[in-house]
């Protein structure tokens, strides 16, 4: 049983340099208690992920040799969706325990245990806001990519019109991609937060997540990308140097025929993925409850009515 080593939070409302700086503070603090209550999942997630790839891979650069032989491709198709099963039940632990360390961020439970079993009791609607934080933002990524695509064959060709019309319309375009893909994960943020934390109906928490999205929205916008933007520049620390080998050895492999990647190299992204799936999933989810927190203290003055809760009668 973890019990939850948290300190007690500033009862104050705070900016978003803040915000963010807190939620990687309080993994860095506790960072035992997130490594155990989140690395089996995110184990399982690597695992599956890099399993299922290497697998796919590996049948690639054997089906010229096979003849495009059932056996084989069966064979490996069975390994590629028993570990993408693996994958998604991995993500759907790792979004309950992370769930739940919200919980215990915010002094709403004890113990990990009591944290998770309340939000055990929620699993599918933290699972279909952890999708409303993903699949609205990929939607509108591939929006934004197709209107790129159609806007590539109606720049002039003439200089420097078409230097001056491409620059202002991509950077319209970057603007209008950046504004829409932060509000739309700042709805299921703040859903998620509001389940994890609320133990009301469905039904009640979008009503509650569309309210406090209304009222905050630009700040809670620009939250969404300096979070995502801390995290990147932690992913591109961690990540740059296999991705450095990983290039080398792809042009290696490449020149000399072969398809998949080395065993080594599946190893060592499973590693670093494990470790990165703990600090971004830890350090993303603990912002959702900080920032849904924060909104409470600032709508809704609930640090002012406990206090007056614990004044004598």
């Amino acid at each position: 049983m973890l019990l939850a080593l948290i300190d007690q939070l500033p009862e104050k409302v705070l900016s978003l340099g803040d915000l963010v700086s807190l939620s990687f503070r309080k993994c860095r603090q506790n960072f035992g208690l997130y490594w155990s209550a989140l690395f089996v999942p995110a184990l399982g997630a690597s695992v599956g992920s890099e399993g299922a790839f290497f697998c796919f891979n590996h049948w690639v650069g054997i089906a010229s040799k096979s003849m495009l032989a059932v056996a084989p491709f069966a064979a490996h198709m069975a390994i590629v969706l028993l570990c993408i099963i693996v994958w998604g039940v991995s993500i759907w632990e790792l979004l309950l325990r992370a769930s739940a360390i919200i919980r215990l961020i915010l002094g709403l439970d004890a113990t990990f245990a009591e944290a998770y079993k309340t939000i055990k009791m929620r699993g599918m609607a933290t699972f279909l806001a952890y999708n409303l934080i993903l699949l609205p933002p990929l939607a509108l990524l591939l929006l934004w990519t197709f209107v790129a695509f159609l806007f590539v064959s109606f720049i002039p060709m003439q200089q420097p019109l078409r230097l001056i019309v491409g620059s202002v319309g991509f950077g319209l375009m970057g603007f209008g991609l950046t504004v829409s893909v932060a509000l739309s994960s700042l709805f299921g943020a703040l859903l998620t937060a509001i389940i994890a934390c609320e133990g009301s109906a469905f039904s009640e928490s979008i009503r509650r997540a569309t309210f406090f999205f209304k009222q905050r929205m630009l700040r809670g916008g620009s939250f969404v990308c300096l979070l995502t933007l801390s995290l990147m520049v932690v992913y591109v620390a961690c990540f740059s140097p296999i991705i450095v080998v990983d290039v080398v050895e792809t042009y290696t492999h490449a020149r000399l025929g072969l398809v998949s990647k080395s065993i080594g190299m599946q190893v060592l992204g499973a590693m670093l993925d494990t470790c990165f799936n703990v600090v971004s999933f830890g350090v993303a989810f603990t912002g959702y409850g900080l920032f849904y927190r924060d909104l409470c203290l600032r709508l809704e003055g609930r640090d002012i009515l406990s206090k007056i809760s614990k004044l004598p009668t």
